[in-house]
């Protein structure tokens, strides 16, 4: 292009900064340049749909000659500049350099998909979105050097281009050859650094590897964002030749991209795009009374049953309210849930379900799981030699959902590195000198089999599925799914399976489910827009039921039934059920159901076939309070007998003196053969018993 028809667009673009108004009527751009000496900043953001929409010559510049398009919008901030805020413009010039005065540009329209990008972008002006997954410490780059002549002492500049170093190769001053020595002090430095960007999981083809590109960030837009974060960067794609090992170069370039404009997406839902007609729907769906119905029979419909089960997942993927407080402590909103069953309940298609739905979730299974893949990993950078950070995957499923299937598949040291994601919502790495912690604010959906194979309801969860209490207790709800045989039920399961691969349609259903795209929207709006606040009435239910069910343990001996780990996770699900009508407040109603499935949960997992009552023993250890208080008697019984005569001690004598103490014959054989299998007591011949030494 001609040197006045550029002129003219520089002009055109001044006039653009100086006039443009957003839908409300005020100068958008205008107000931003007179704040940027106030806010200390070097460079301003532009809408490129705006720019278009001021006039679309701008866009042809834009795709023939990117490079000549951003060096005219950058020459334009600062002939505005100059006449604006001379003196600000003054400083820049004296410490970064006028050269870093930078209109940095977003939401270009020519969007290319991390796996499309082709030899024909080269050198031009794209669009592209993904995860950060890695990122290098912040550097200067040199761009302005003075040099100083070490034999006459005269001061040469020297532009550097391509973030090369190079000397100026004899002095203009004396007409020497000879080594300069840079002079930091008087020389131009701008930051430096560069990311990862990785292709999302939602735009990753099944069986594919997900592609990444590096970019390239200079000046204020280092360091903005964080592995984990989803970004979009606009920029030129640029090349960089390969080498072989010896250092020669080869026909073969890598690409990254040269980042003009950065943009983080900080919540999961903002990538939705929800039209008038969506959000009408949403409100009409919102005043169903049969709202949790349609809801609830949306979540995997494929699979028949576990309507308590799917409640529970609707309320997880819906999520209650985060909180700070006041003194800086961080109260989680997003809820756990663990599903224990027999093989064949359908565990992993609900599993599959919902990191299907989930606007930002990823699927794992437990046994190609680590630490460092679920956490974070520090790795060696080959080009730079630095330690860098990558985040894993619940790092990457930050705001999202992760769903573990095979969780007691896992290895004991890999699951203990999700105890502070669990709970504290965060990831912290202290390795190779990087000492870090990343935003993991995830929900957790886990699933594990038992480890007999089937779920044996006499014995306790811990026996059942021999994971820690550590991390059994940080799960808001943990439900069992037991394959019973029972005809009326086998028969209707084996009908539903049957239609469904005669592609038939369900009798059964009262209420028709949600397609997944429209359930994912209306998940999106609840929680952009709905924080629901907990009330007095609420509150007051939750209340009771935890100080109720305490009030059984009165007594000293008494099993423990509920903690305040379970009356955290109860405002949560009340929370969520709000969430999931659009409500604004937390009603009666919300707290009862919440109440309802947390009796339900603990029912399955705590009840004591002894006492009849929820002990929260059962899961923290192997044995319940009620074995353990009648395993206190049985041992004391013990120590009496052998400090009367002999070490070992006839069974039948113990027994009697156990009954005679009001302990049922039937408990204490069940609690001496327990013993027995935990290696506390044994048998040195028939009929007798004897301790085992410590």
């Amino acid at each position: 292009m001609s040197g006045l028809n550029d002129e003219g667009l520089q002009e055109r673009f001044e006039e653009f900064l100086r006039t443009y108004k957003n839908e409300e009527g005020k100068l958008a751009y205008w107000s931003r340049i007179q704040q940027m000496s106030i806010n200390d900043e070097s460079s301003i953001v532009v809408n490129f749909q705006d720019l278009t929409s001021f006039d679309s010559v701008f866009i042809t510049l834009a795709t023939e000659d990117p490079a000549q398009f951003l060096r005219m919008i950058n020459g334009a901030l600062v002939s505005v500049l100059k006449i604006e805020d001379p003196e600000y413009v003054s400083t820049i010039d004296s410490t970064i350099g006028i050269n870093m005065l930078k209109v940095r540009i977003i939401d270009y329209p020519e969007h290319v998909p991390l796996r499309a990008i082709r030899s024909k972008h080269i050198g031009r002006l794209l669009h592209i979105s993904g995860i950060m997954m890695r990122a290098s410490i912040v550097k200067p780059l040199l761009v302005e050097a003075m040099f100083r002549c070490r034999i006459c002492g005269g001061d040469i500049p020297q532009t550097q281009e391509d973030g090369r170093y190079t000397e100026p190769a004899l002095c203009p001053v004396c007409g020497k050859k000879t080594a300069m020595r840079l002079i930091p002090k008087l020389s131009h430095f701008i930051d430096w650094q560069k990311v990862r960007i990785q292709e999302s999981p939602d735009e990753l083809p099944p069986g594919q590897m997900p592609r990444s590109v590096d970019v390239i960030l200079e000046g204020d837009i280092v360091d903005i964002s964080r592995p984990g974060d989803f970004v979009k960067v606009t920029g030129i794609l640029e090349t960089t030749p390969d080498f072989t090992r010896r250092g020669s170069r080869l026909a073969t370039f890598n690409v990254f991209i040269d980042a003009s404009g950065v943009e983080i997406t900080e919540k999961e839902y903002e990538q939705l795009e929800i039209s008038e007609d969506d959000e009408k729907k949403i409100r009409e769906l919102a005043e169903d009374q049969y709202v949790y119905e349609r809801i609830n029979a949306s979540i995997a419909p494929s699979i028949h049953g576990h309507e308590q089960i799917k409640e529970s997942i609707a309320l997880l993927l819906f999520g209650g309210v985060a909180k700070k407080m006041p003194d800086g402590t961080r109260l989680r909103g997003k809820s756990n849930i663990l599903m224990i069953g027999d093989p064949g309940t359908g565990k992993s298609q609900i599993l599959k379900f919902v990191s299907g739905l989930a606007a930002r979730a990823l699927y794992t299974s437990g046994k190609g799981t680590t630490a460092a893949g679920l956490t974070a990993a520090v790795l060696h950078d080959t080009e730079t030699g630095a330690m860098t950070l990558e985040a894993g995957a619940l790092v990457l499923a930050d705001q999202g959902i992760a769903c573990i299937d095979e969780f007691d598949k896992m290895d004991p040291n890999d699951r203990n590195a999700i105890h502070e994601a669990m709970e504290q919502h965060t990831v912290s790495i202290a390795k190779a000198g990087i000492i870090a912690t990343l935003n993991a604010r995830t929900s957790i959906l886990a699933a594990a089999n038992p480890t007999l194979g089937r779920y044996e309801p006499s014995l306790s969860v811990q026996d059942n599925i021999r994971l820690p209490f550590t991390i059994l207790s940080r799960f808001d709800l943990m439900w069992i799914m037991v394959d019973t045989v029972e005809a009326t039920k086998d028969r209707e399961l084996a009908q539903f399976i049957l239609n469904l691969h005669q592609k038939k349609p369900s009798t059964k259903s009262a209420t028709p489910p949600l397609s997944p795209e429209f359930l994912k929207k209306y998940i999106g709006y609840a929680n952009r827009y709905v924080m629901p606040q907990l009330t007095s009435e609420a509150a007051e239910v939750i209340e009771n039921f935890y100080v109720d069910l305490r009030k059984t343990a009165e007594g000293g001996a008494a099993p423990v039934p509920i903690t305040a780990r379970q009356l955290e996770s109860l405002v949560r699900l009340a929370e969520s059920r709000a969430r999931m009508a659009l409500r604004s407040k937390v009603n009666k109603e919300d707290a009862q159901a919440a109440v309802r499935l947390m009796e339900e949960s603990l029912r399955m997992v705590a009840l004591d076939s002894i006492t009849g009552k929820i002990d929260i023993d059962r899961l923290v250890s192997k044995m319940s309070a009620a074995q353990r208080s009648s395993s206190d008697i049985i041992l004391k019984v013990m120590k009496d007998l052998e400090s009367e005569g002999t070490s070992t001690v006839d069974e039948e004598a113990l027994l009697q003196r156990v009954q005679s103490m009001g302990l049922p014959r039937d408990r204490a054989e069940q609690v001496i053969k327990k013993l027995v299998a935990e290696g506390i007591l044994f048998h040195p011949r028939e009929g007798k018993v004897r301790r085992a030494q410590s």
